[in-house]
């Protein structure tokens, strides 16, 4: 991974689109996820975040450029507040959808296995526990119990979703798409 921030316009492209396929996702997932987690008290992200947070993972993965992952989140959350789509968190959309991208960012410089199924389900399960982190305590305000469950629950998605990203990933790099 390349450590500056000089976007190609490909890079850029293709930060744009994943972010416009993470939130594309969302209303077909969410509904499934909350028919779980509402009954637990938990936020419907926990469970649904690794599918969320896959497409951050795969924007470092394709871009191989620091701060791709936190720019497709920050992109996100202006589209999210923006529009008021997927929630209703005002102006801590920003912070909820970015911080998440900059944990991947951060921790890919220090286990660059960015292109790897290792790497892809540990990104992706450290940005799910982050959001997870993040809802749970500032927005939700949940109690031990159920926040204690959310974070396992995160940890679980955040695996499957990186999977689900290194199946991606290696698609496209077989095609000579990426």
């Amino acid at each position: 991974m390349i450590i500056h921030l000089r976007y190609s316009t490909k890079d850029l492209i293709l930060i744009a689109l994943l972010a416009a396929v993470g939130l594309a996702v969302k209303p077909l997932i969410k509904p499934l996820m909350h028919f779980v987690t509402t009954p637990l008290g938990i936020p419907g992200g926990t469970l649904a975040g690794g599918f969320y947070m896959m497409w951050l993972t795969l924007a470092m993965a394709m871009t191989k450029r620091f701060g791709a992952a936190t720019l497709t989140g920050l992109l996100q959350g202006f589209i999210v507040l923006i529009t008021g789509w997927f929630g209703s968190h005002g102006a801590l959309s920003i912070f909820t959808y970015a911080f998440p991208g900059l944990v991947i960012d951060v921790f890919g410089l220090l286990y660059k296995r960015y292109d790897k199924l290792d790497g892809q389900m540990l990104y992706c399960l450290l940005a799910n526990l982050t959001g997870t982190w993040l809802v749970g305590l500032m927005i939700m305000r949940l109690p031990k119990a159920p926040f204690a469950l959310a974070l396992i629950l995160s940890v679980i998605s955040g695996i499957i979703g990186g999977a689900l990203a290194f199946l991606i990933y290696k698609d496209l790099h077989k095609h000579k798409l990426v």
